[in-house]
């Protein structure tokens, strides 16, 4: 039986047989990508917008996934707690779009090359998509959305998932730097 670690270093070596790689090695190449990496503070600075991003933005996701539960915010309504939290979340994931694209152009090879990183984007995809769909659901059934819809149990399994989720996007972002590449 293969371990994890086997996976992903077999995942690379597919990613390296895919145009993926002539695209970061192009990448690589470019003069933007150059410019980041003779700034010494680009990275840096990249890295702690990004972060505060997802700061920002699970923090908000869990106001929300909080409330469902019941262990916070019991003094609004669940479309009240939404309304605040919910800009936050959709400002926050533009912010690390677009950070996280130009620290991949800042480091290509290290990222594109990198089954952790495409693991993440689907993650990532997936926090957008289900935070998107329950975003609708609320406004749909905006007057059904109150104490009753967090008692069910497949909402609040939900609330549980999308935790777990966006845990699973941070620690993917942070083992990044660890994949065989």
């Amino acid at each position: 039986m293969a371990s994890i670690s086997d996976l992903l270093f077999q995942m690379a070596e597919w990613l390296r047989t895919t145009p993926v790689l002539e695209f970061s090695l192009w990448l690589d190449t470019t003069s933007l990508r150059n410019i980041f990496q003779e700034w010494f503070y680009w990275i840096p600075i990249l890295q702690t917008i990004h972060i505060l991003a997802i700061a920002a933005t699970f923090a908000s996701a869990l106001m929300i996934n909080f409330r469902i539960l019941g262990l916070v915010g019991k003094h609004r309504t669940l479309p009240q707690t939404m309304k605040r939290y919910s800009a936050t979340i959709w400002i926050g994931l533009g912010v690390l779009i677009i950070s996280g694209c130009l620290l991949v152009v800042s480091e290509p090879i290290r990222d594109l090359v990198n089954p952790i990183f495409w693991i993440k984007m689907i993650l990532v995809i997936s926090v957008i998509l289900l935070n998107a769909v329950f975003n609708g659901a609320v406004k749909r059934k905006m007057a059904r959305w109150d104490m009753a819809a967090t008692r069910h149990a497949a909402v609040r399994i939900g609330a549980v998932g999308m935790i777990l989720l966006w845990c699973a996007v941070m620690t993917g972002g942070r083992l990044i730097a660890y994949a065989p590449v």
